[in-house]
């Protein structure tokens, strides 16, 4: 083998290439043992250290100046020295090959190892020539190219940042100052401090782009000043154009570029091309840009218009590559370039760019079509100018291998081939086309199930969005591996080309990378397919992430399966370990590489065809790979550095020393290891192992000098046990104790069984006090944990009983001096309500239903079209939560609002611009189209909200919420027809409306938050429980001051006037409040305070507003017919046991002036149920009962009952839902609306009838009393059957039994029976 090709040029040491050794030279090694295995040594590796995503400016200077290893001693003097034979096993010589030419070079190969760093500063400028010359180069596609003299790229110098770029780090270049007209003193700055900053760090990409993208807008606003200027500069004339050349040189020496920069390098040159060597200059740079980016449409896009342009240019007289886009120049051509160019630029080469752009590009779904429909109008462009039988099979192929592959404009290349067909075999077109359908139907399907997942990506890469567009692609990906192989579902082309795409998109992503490359290796070696490389993709993937061990490692071992020759993987390690980049990543990547590295050497060294030259260098590259990590984890970690846990590569040496049969090197290399490993089990147990299976090996074939010539014993397993065991640090020792005595038994005589027994015991005790010890400390450590624990809970309990203290529901009434309050205030202080929910971010974080981002607007509707047919049309794409269909104004079409479900709204989007009974539709999101309106008068209704509203647009719809669990909210929403007439009415925002109030009108968000303000939400409300009865708000205000100031004081108060034991206090800061906490359980005047932090209940089942205070009416009482249990909070009418004290004349009065209103929309206040009746009569209290849709209203007098009667039923309070006028009983049997707009739902809310009474045949017979049949009572009465008694009158009538008594025929008990027979027992 030829040793010297594993150096790179710059590192070979000779100046007169070695000949190559003759075939007769390359004969199968004998087996030896290893000359350098007493020069062995041991390499303590690192510790694992994961790369980041991008490799920080920091680790990159630090993996510039690390420290290079010392030079290892040459190993030349071994090798000339055992040349002519090595020592065996058994002290013999063995004779063997003489060595080659290139064993001279093995030092300078050992060398190379401990020097690789020293070739990094050589990286700039762009790589050499021969990295490109591949089957797709420039040279083969366009051999006319080859005889012209030009640079094949322009190789510029000037200025000082290509010293910067292409010198090591340490040159630091002098500071220069950079001017150009077309960027800005800050701009100019940036430059200079990014080529500072990149002349010491020269391997950080972030800098690198940051600095050609501002030189490439400097370049830009050169050759055009101002987007309305009609002239434009010279970019030859540009003050930073050689920097820019120079820059984009440094980092594509580096890293790969990306489509990006590759795109706008190639825009550049086309506006230097001035001359037919320059235009050929920039389609070879077109050319380097899709070898290194296969599959980017956008560059293939790029250089197919290129080669159009000048096609063009050089055959103006062509009609074929008429009617298509290309490229402009700056500068004419003139009439010897034209000639020259027409040899060039051919037909057939233009094409032949085409069909390799659409080939590589035929699998993206996206975008596939912009080559392949450009394509394709060149190929009909040519059969037109010239059709043949064979040209029109050839494209009928094209279209037909086409439509059988998914892409986004299917029916679009369907219609193209109509029209072929329709032109070129119009006989056969209706078969031809239903032939042509049912091909391309899985692929179209194939489409369709991609096509949300597809929309999900594109809707993120227009907002700019990376992590949702990394998001999507991480979930298309996962879905598309998900698919069934079975069912032959699975697409690997799909798959493949979708890992294309996601690693375009994001190039730097190492886990991409590495997940593309594991499916290609999982596709290659579990499903059999051959025909796949995972090599290229892992050749691309290494240049995108030179940071990653992982990476490369799978290259080196891909090239090796490939069976790739020998310099070529040498010059992959080479280019992994040479850059620094490696170390920026961290020790842990540094060693995969020299794992893959070493593994390879050692494989190599032992095939079957392999030579003694082979085995020398893998010795030599292994030891080498050693030594060169141990300085490295030295340099990094200094004296602590132990070594790679795993010891990786020493177990890589261990196994090449074993296969030499070099069994004495190869332990002590593992007796080297226990200095830093000897406390692991399993190193142990892997040393016992590897003595073991080496004493298998010798125990038939040698004899024990000492025995009497049987079998040789493991002493040396035996040993390694044994030494294993008096290590008191051994992280498990059972294990070892356990195969020590299972050893003993099955290999060692009865002397040493029996020394083994009393080592065991002996080992035993040693562990058991071990563990004691252990159990010990760990039972000490976890009491004071468990002490600490609890005095901090014991803090915590004091703490709760202080914020924590157990109250009850806040009451909250006016008092006598008008203050107001959440649950009564007296007439005119309405506007005094307190603070209504803050605006919509208030919503809640996991939102239930979430309206305006599930909501879409359909346009252009059929002005015929219905629900039902909208309903059909997208019942498809989900759950329709609700829909509500508009006519336009023009009166030509109609507008559907239509809610989905959150993972629906994007499959509906999937209709926009389809067809609908004809008519082309539009689809999109309804986001900003509703208003959160709040803050206006508490009597608004809908009416008044669409009169306030309409004059901004159509309105859709007007939502107010539900009252049923907190009866103090008053806000809604607004939807309109558009976002645009939405955003007009937020004009409304901050009007003034009457009573002071501030309307607010906003467009809603419920996926934004704001904390809710005030006393309660601020902590500084203090709630006060069991107070004195006589307390007034100046006592209390007096007692709480000395904790700081107090701003307001409420005592709420009863129906008649008293305190109801308990106030508020509002602090002006928490501090305050938590200060005064203390007051908790002090005695208070005559009564031990209850003091706790206020917190908010909203579950106010009800609203009690009571209008009239008691020294205006004649009675103040409790809801009629229901008794009143108080609770501490608010009045809650439950089912008391205990019957009110009142007399039954007085309960009879306050009934006959109370009437409930029955089927009341939980979405009415009290305020507006109050603005309904107080025109009958005055009112005394108003009860809201949103969970019985009801409410009750006391009147002052009978009269006013009577006339609120007669007005108020049949009224129509909200739209839809007319009023009825009942009792209180009747209402309360009445269940909570249950709020439900989703489509299917048009039942209306009321209670089932219940059934009527089973009436049964009598028994026959003269007597009623005899006995009755199953089911039947005696006098032939059964379960609700029918009898007969007499009445007062002695006539019979018809009554039902229920089992117990019988009641009459049509006459029902009403809730006062009931009572009375309560109050008669």
């Amino acid at each position: 083998m030829d040793i010297p090709s594993l150096l790179s040029p710059q590192e070979t040491p000779r100046t007169t290439p070695t000949p190559p050794a003759k075939a007769s030279t390359r004969k199968p090694r004998k087996p030896r043992a290893s000359k350098l295995a007493n020069a062995v040594q041991s390499s303590p590796l690192s510790n694992t250290t994961l790369p980041p995503p991008t490799i920080p400016h920091s680790a990159m200077a630090q993996a510039h100046h690390a420290t290079h290893s010392p030079t290892m001693m040459s190993p030349t003097s071994v090798l000339r020295t055992s040349s002519a034979g090595t020592p065996s096993v058994d002290g013999t010589r063995t004779s063997r090959q003489p060595s080659t030419p290139g064993m001279d070079t093995l030092a300078d190969l050992a060398s190379m190892q401990h020097h690789q760093q020293t070739a990094r500063a050589n990286a700039g400028g762009l790589r050499s020539a021969e990295i490109y010359e591949n089957p797709t180069s420039s040279g083969t596609v366009f051999p006319n190219l080859q005889a012209m003299s030009r640079p094949s790229v322009p190789t510029l110098r000037g200025g000082c940042y290509d010293v910067s770029m292409m010198d090591g780090a340490g040159d630091v270049p002098s500071p220069r100052t950079y001017s150009a007209r077309s960027l800005s003193e800050a701009d100019l700055q940036t430059v200079a401090q990014l080529v500072s900053y990149l002349a010491a760090n020269p391997f950080s990409y972030e800098s690198h782009v940051q600095l050609i993208n501002l030189l490439h807008r400097g370049l830009l606003n050169h050759v055009q000043p101002h987007l309305s200027s009609t002239a434009a500069g010279d970019p030859h004339t540009y003050d930073l154009l050689h920097d820019l050349q120079n820059a984009r040189e440094a980092i594509n020496a580096r890293f790969a570029l990306g489509e990006d920069l590759w795109a706008n390098w190639i825009q550049d040159q086309i506006l230097l091309a001035s001359s037919l060597e320059d235009r050929i200059s920039v389609m070879e740079l077109c050319q380097k840009a899709v070898d290194e980016e296969t599959s980017s449409t956008k560059l293939w896009l790029v250089y197919g218009n290129w080669m159009l342009s000048l096609y063009r240019n050089a055959n103006g007289h062509d009609e074929k590559a008429s009617g298509f886009e290309t490229l402009s120049t700056r500068h004419e051509w003139s009439e010897e370039d034209k000639i020259v160019a027409r040899e060039v630029f051919s037909w057939p080469q233009l094409m032949n760019v085409w069909k390799r752009g659409a080939q590589e590009t035929m699998w993206r779904l996206n975008d596939s079509h912009v080559m392949w429909d450009t394509y394709t109008g060149l190929l009909l462009q040519e059969l037109a100018s010239s059709p043949s039988q064979d040209a029109i099979a050839t494209t009928q192929y094209h279209f037909v291998n086409r439509l059988q592959t998914p892409h986004a404009t299917w029916d679009q290349t369907f219609q193209a081939y109509s029209n072929f067909v329709s032109k070129y075999e119009n006989a056969t077109y209706e078969v031809t086309m239903v032939t042509a359908n049912r091909l391309g139907t899985s692929a179209k399907n194939k489409y369709g199930a991609r096509e949300v997942m597809e929309a999900n990506i594109l809707r993120a890469g227009q907002n700019n969005d990376q992590a949702a567009e990394l998001g999507a692609f991480g979930e298309y990906i996962e879905w598309e591996l998900a698919q069934s192989r079975k069912k032959q579902v699975f697409d690997f082309e799909l798959a493949n080309a979708l890992y294309q795409r996601a690693t375009l998109r994001f190039p730097s992503n190492t886990e991409l990378w590495e997940a593309w490359a594991m499916f290609l290796i999982e596709e290659i070696t579990s499903h059999g397919r051959r025909n796949v490389s995972a090599f290229p993709v892992l050749e691309r993937a290494a240049r995108h992430c030179p940071w990653s061990g992982t990476l490369w490692s799978q290259y080196l071992l891909t090239a090796e399966i490939d069976k790739l020759p020998f310099p070529h993987i040498g010059d992959i390690k080479h280019k992994a370990t040479s850059t620094g980049l490696l170390d920026a990543g961290g020790m842990e990547e540094v060693l995969k590489v020299h794992t893959a590295w070493c593994g390879f050497l050692r494989r190599r060294a032992f095939h079957q065809d392999s030579t003694d030259e082979e085995m020398d260098v893998a010795e030599v590259g292994i030891r080498s790979a050693i030594e060169d990590m141990e300085t490295l984890g030295r340099t990094k970690y200094g004296k602590d550095y132990q070594g790679d846990p795993e010891y990786r590569l020493e177990k890589i040496y261990i196994k090449y020393l074993t296969q030499s049969r070099n069994w004495q090197g190869a332990r002590e290399s593992y007796k080297k290891l226990i200095s830093k490993k000897g406390d692991s089990y399993e190193f142990w147990l892997r040393y016992y192992l590897w003595e073991m299976a080496t004493w298998s090996k010798l125990a038939y074939s040698e004899s024990d000098p000492n025995g009497p010539g049987g079998p040789v014993k493991p002493t040396e397993a035996t040993k390694v046990l044994q030494q294993a065991l008096r290590r008191p640090k051994l992280d498990w020792p059972e294990k070892i104790i356990e195969t020590y005595r299972y050893h003993c038994e099955d290999h060692e005589d009865a002397e040493e069984l029996q020394s083994s027994i009393a080592q065991v015991w002996k080992a035993k005790k040693a562990v058991q006090k071990r563990r004691e010890r252990e159990a010990y400390e760990a039972y000490e450590g976890s009491r004071a944990e468990a002490l600490k624990q609890q005095q901090q809970a014991q803090q915590d309990v004091t703490n709760d009983q202080v914020e924590c203290a157990n109250i009850g529901k806040r009451k909250r009434e006016d008092s006598h001096d008008g203050e107001a309050s959440k649950k009564s205030r007296p007439d005119g202080n309405e506007h005094a309500e307190p603070p209504v929910e803050a605006h919509h971010p208030s919503a809640p974080s996991s939102l239930k239903r979430d309206r305006e981002n599930t909501t879409i607007i359909v346009r252009n509707l059929p002005i015929e079209t219905t629900e039902t047919r909208i309903r059909q049309y997208f019942r498809d794409c989900g759950t329709i939560n609700s829909l509500k269909l508009l006519p336009e104004a023009d009166g030509g079409s109609a507008t559907a609002s239509i809610e989905f479900s959150k993972d629906d709204v994007l499959t509906a989007q999937t209709k926009d611009m389809k067809l609908f009974d004809g008519k082309e539709i539009e689809v999109h999101v309804g986001s900003g189209s509703t208003l959160y309106v709040c803050n206006f008068p508490p009597t608004v209704d809908e009416a008044w909200m669409r009169e306030k509203f309409q004059k901004y647009g159509e309105i859709v719809d007007v939502r107010f919420p539900s009252l049923k669990f907190n009866s103090h909210r008053r806000f809604c929403y607004v939807q309109f027809k558009s976002s645009a007439d939405a955003k007009a009415a937020t004009q409304l925002d901050g009007e003034v409306l009457g009573d002071d109030l501030k309307l607010l009108a906003k467009i809603s968000d419920p996926g934004r938050r704001q904390e809710r303000q005030g006393p309660i939400y601020e902590g500084r409300e203090l709630y006060l429980a069991n107070l004195d009865w006589n307390a007034t708000k100046k006592e209390i205000k007096q007692a709480f001051s000395k904790y700081g100031e107090v701003e307001k004081v409420r005592v709420p108060t009863k129906v008649d006037g008293s305190s109801k034991g308990l106030a508020f206090i509002v602090f002006s800061n928490k501090d305050e409040a938590t200060a005064a906490l203390e007051m908790n359980l002090v005695r208070f005047k005559n009564r031990v305070l209850n003091v706790s932090v206020s917190t908010n209940d909203a579950n106010k089942r009800q609203a009690n507003r009571i209008i009239t205070s008691t020294s205006q009416r004649t009675t103040a009482s409790p809801t009629p017919d229901i008794p009143l249990t108080k609770t501490n909070g608010d009045n809650h009418i439950v089912a008391s046991p205990n019957p009110p004290t009142a007399s039954a004349s007085k309960s009879s009065e306050i009934q006959s002036r109370t009437i409930a209103l029955l089927n009341v929309p939980d979405t009415v206040n009290d305020s507006r149920i109050r603005a309904l009746a107080e025109r009958y009569g005055e009112l005394v209290k108003v009860l809201l009962r949103p969970d019985h849709q009801g409410a009750i209203l006391e009147f002052k007098d009978v009269a006013s009952v009577g006339k609120a009667t007669l007005g108020i039923d049949g009224q129509e309070i909200a739209p839809g839902r007319a009023i009825t006028v009942g009792t209180v009983g009747e209402m309360l049997k009445q269940k909570a609306e249950k709020r439900s707009d989703k489509i299917g739902s048009t039942k209306p809310n009321v209670p089932l009838q219940a059934a009527a009474p089973i009436r049964r045949p009598n028994q026959p017979g003269p007597r009623r009393g005899a006995r009755g049949g199953l089911g039947f009572k005696r006098g032939g009465v059964g379960l609700s059957g029918l009898s007969a008694i007499h009445d007062e009158e002695g006539k019979e009538k018809e009554v039902y039994s229920n089992g117990e008594g019988v009641e009459e025929q049509g006459k029902a008990k009403s809730n006062a029976d009931f009572k009375a027979m309560f109050l008669n027992k």
